[in-house]
């Protein structure tokens, strides 16, 4: 398989949530969403990630684990999505494979998703890539354009659309796969002849289709998985929808929950068959419950281990501690960076 690399965008400022800080570097269940975004690259074993910085730049890199194949690259001007992605031309200069195009705000991409896509694109041998939706009203969205054998010729915006433009219901979503070369071939030859006046990323398609390249699509099934932030009710409701579907997949294999949506459990904690969870708790980091564990109302567990039958009163603290099997804790009892916990 060729070797993969990803940029993800992460400049903007995002006026929209009203406030100071960095758009992407707002938690999704206790976790940023760029960090979201760069674990999926990280998880398709990407060798290397440009991540495009601008607003809040070094609040952006704190937000992300330590990790070498991590580069950042300033944006220093918002001069569009395809201005953004040139920013890494010279990073990634030497780079012989495929690049995925990523947005920092858009965390809820799955792993499977953009594995499809990067397989389809290696199946066709395309130049480019790109992830599309289906919806009787795309609203805002860029629109697929297709020529008369439906291949993909190119994108247009909605601002820039006509009437009957605007009437298609395939949309882009804005995440791609592109053979490196390609990307930056097509990536020179675009222009801000537009209505916003910014270089756009999409308009590599419309470059590639003239030139005889191919050009290809994967349509996505959860349009969920495409949600961007744009608002701070828009943040909430995404991480509504995240933690929904972790209680499911909990509940879907032997856990008890009682009024599961008041239950906070983090993507990394692990809960054995037979646990009992009462309502109110919280549970993050690498926590494991193992089998027969029964949680009172408003535990709050983070980084630990509960054993085997274990149980908790409610009102619990329990951090970086490892609690013995059989184990009963008072009501309201805490235990802090005890039994060795490693």
């Amino acid at each position: 398989m060729k070797p993969l690399a990803a940029i993800v965008l992460a400049a903007g400022k995002g006026t929209r949530m009203k406030s100071e800080r960095a758009k992407v570097t707002f938690p999704i269940a206790d976790k940023a969403m760029v960090q979201r975004v760069v674990d999926t690259a990280l998880n398709l074993n990407c060798e290397k990630i440009s991540v495009i910085v601008g607003w809040k730049k070094d609040t952006v890199i704190a937000a992300l684990d330590e990790d070498d194949r991590l580069e950042f690259v300033e944006q220093t001007e918002q001069l569009g999505t395809g201005h953004a992605v040139q920013m890494a031309a010279d990073s990634l200069a030497s780079f012989a494979g495929d690049i995925l195009i990523l947005c920092g705000d858009v965390p809820l991409l799955s792993v499977d998703t953009v594995r499809k896509l990067h397989e389809k694109h290696l199946e066709s041998d395309a130049a480019a890539t790109v992830l599309t939706a289906v919806l009787d009203d795309a609203g805002k969205y860029g629109r697929m354009l297709r020529d008369e054998q439906n291949k993909i010729r190119g994108i247009v915006e909605f601002k820039d659309a006509n009437p009957s433009q605007r009437e298609i219901k395939e949309f882009n979503t804005g995440i791609y796969c592109y053979k490196a070369d390609k990307l930056f071939w097509a990536l020179s030859r675009i222009t801000n002849e537009n209505e916003q006046k910014e270089y756009y990323l999409t308009d590599t398609l419309e470059i590639l289709y003239k030139a005889g390249e191919l050009v290809e699509n994967v349509i996505l099934e959860d349009l969920m998985e495409v949600s961007g932030v744009n608002s701070q009710e828009q943040l909430a409701y995404l991480e509504d929808v995240y933690l929904d579907k972790i209680r499911k997949k909990w509940l879907n294999n032997g856990v008890m929950m009682h009024n599961p949506a008041t239950i906070h459990i983090g993507d990394d904690v692990i809960i054995e068959p037979d646990v009992e969870i009462g309502q109110g708790c919280v549970l993050k980091g690498n926590t494991t419950l193992e089998t027969g564990v029964v949680l009172g109302p408003n535990c709050y567990i983070e980084n630990s281990v509960i054993s085997n039958d274990s149980i908790l009163q409610g009102h619990n603290i329990i951090i970086d501690s490892f609690i013995k099997e059989h184990e009963m804790l008072d009501y309201g009892s805490r235990v802090i960076e005890e039994e060795d916990y490693d």
